[in-house]
């Protein structure tokens, strides 16, 4: 099964690689935001993280240029997600691609930016509470793990099953522990993929151009296969489709 739908994966995003590609600029314009504001921000293996230790030296402004930053990026991110996941959806209903897209975008897109906004938020308050507590390293992790659970199938729920943002929230947890092998087998891939990219851009490229090309292929490449993998998982729970 699981080979199935990673076969099944690779062939929808390469069948439809035209789209993929289109859609992935707005998620790469979103993260070459956070990379180029030069906040307290750093890139590793292809995301951005917070510097909470920078925190307390930025001033009003910084500030403001951080807030509008992050929410220009996320509300890209959550585009090209929309997107990517009306494509698979129009191909499994068999509906112009197009159509389908443009009539979506709209319904889907401000939910799953809410989604992800909620996410971050809590993410910053667990970041500045376990700093707070001098445990960072051991308990940050596995509360961003935990959040990233609620919304992991969120955006898969509110498209394909036109789901309200609380019940996606829900669906995604049932998916997870329904399907956690495969939850596990995604995080494997791209776990592999963005260290192995990273790995060798840093090992062969400046790492200012290593940064940025780990940006670039994580954006325009990986990200919407991660889509349509992670959407292709969700669709699994109807057996007949598979």
């Amino acid at each position: 099964m699981a080979k199935g739908i990673v076969e099944y994966s690779i062939a929808a995003y390469l069948k439809n690689i035209k789209f993929m590609l289109l859609f992935s600029i707005p998620a790469l314009l979103g993260l070459l935001i956070l990379l180029f504001i030069r906040m307290p921000t750093y890139p590793a293996i292809g995301s951005i993280y917070l510097r909470t230790g920078s925190i307390p030296d930025i001033s009003p402004l910084q500030w403001a240029v951080i807030i509008v930053s992050y929410l220009a990026s996320l509300f890209l991110i959550s585009f090209a997600i929309v997107s990517i996941n009306l494509v698979i959806k129009s191909e499994r209903t068999m509906t112009n691609i197009g159509r389908e897209v443009m009539r979506g975008l709209e319904k889907y897109v401000l939910n799953v930016f809410w989604i992800y906004l909620t996410a971050t938020l809590l993410l910053l308050v667990a970041q500045l509470v376990t700093y707070e507590l001098k445990l960072q390293q051991v308990l940050f992790p596995i509360l961003s793990f935990l959040i990233s659970l609620f919304i992991f199938y969120a955006p898969a729920g509110l498209v394909i099953d036109d789901l309200r943002p609380g019940r996606a929230i829900e669906k995604s947890i049932g998916i997870v522990v329904s399907k956690f092998p495969y939850f596990l087998l995604w995080l494997l891939i791209a776990f592999v993929i963005l260290s192995v990219l990273d790995f060798v851009a840093l090992a062969i490229i400046p790492h200012e151009f290593a940064t940025i090309l780990v940006v670039l292929f994580n954006s325009v490449i990986l990200l919407p296969f991660l889509i349509v993998l992670q959407t292709q998982i969700y669709i699994s729970k109807y057996t007949i489709l598979t």
